[in-house]
């Protein structure tokens, strides 16, 4: 087998190896800005981290750069689904408030109580996209509305999204996870029929080597653009 025979079989083989020395360098200064944002470091610990070790949400990188900017010291968050992000949500000064809710009784019990809110242990039957529209899991983001902010990334997705949005504030907005997954097209649907708007963002999660897509809807998305 030539040369050229071999470089074709390690392409078909390992399509991600670089062709050239320029791409080589390419793909360099790529990890490099990976390893920057945190996304090694967050691979090996198997947990959303920044590159100083500190909690980041499991959302795309493109998302929770837009929500720093985004997010007032005065939000009120709810969030179905627990844990790094809600950390990082109870950073000091980034909201007001945060209140979670979980369902896995494992996870919740290695999760540190936010200083600014509260994560509450819910027991969900069914599956990641649907249950009872009646569960308590899913009736529990009805204590405390209106919210600024409603995250969408635990059990349950498409049957959250149905009320979602009876419990925003006028300009609030809802964040829902995965919308690259035919899964979640239900939920998305609720969300659009309600009248709110959408924006996508596309990219890497931290430690996840494949794109993913994380949206945000609202029903005056003109006024977080402008924040």
């Amino acid at each position: 087998m030539n040369r050229q025979s071999v470089q074709a079989r390690l392409r078909t083989l390992l399509p991600g190896v670089p062709r050239s020395r320029g791409e080589a360098l390419a793909s360099l200064h790529l990890l490099a800005t990976l390893r920057a944002q945190g996304w090694q470091r967050s691979m090996r610990g198997g947990a959303p981290v920044n590159a100083s070790g500190e909690p980041q949400p499991w959302l795309t990188y493109p998302a929770v750069d837009w929500l720093e900017r985004a997010l007032t010291p005065s939000a009120r968050v709810f969030e179905y689904g627990a844990g790094s992000s809600t950390s990082w949500f109870a950073r000091s000064g980034r909201v007001k408030e945060i209140v979670s809710v979980e369902h896995d009784p494992g996870w919740f019990a290695r999760l540190p109580q936010p200083p600014n809110g509260k994560i509450n242990y819910v027991p969900c039957e069914g599956t990641w996209w649907e249950t009872d529209v009646r569960a308590p899991y899913v009736r529990a983001i009805a204590d405390g509305a209106p919210w600024d902010v409603i995250v969408i990334d635990g059990m349950a997705r498409n049957t959250c999204a149905r009320i979602a949005a009876d419990h925003l504030t006028p300009a609030g907005m809802v964040v829902l996870d995965d919308t690259d997954n035919a899964a979640s097209v239900p939920g998305q649907v609720e969300l659009a029929d309600r009248g709110l708007g959408r924006l996508d963002f596309w990219g890497l999660k931290p430690g996840i080597g494949t794109r993913t897509c994380t949206s945000v809807f609202g029903r005056d998305i003109d006024s977080w653009l402008h924040r």
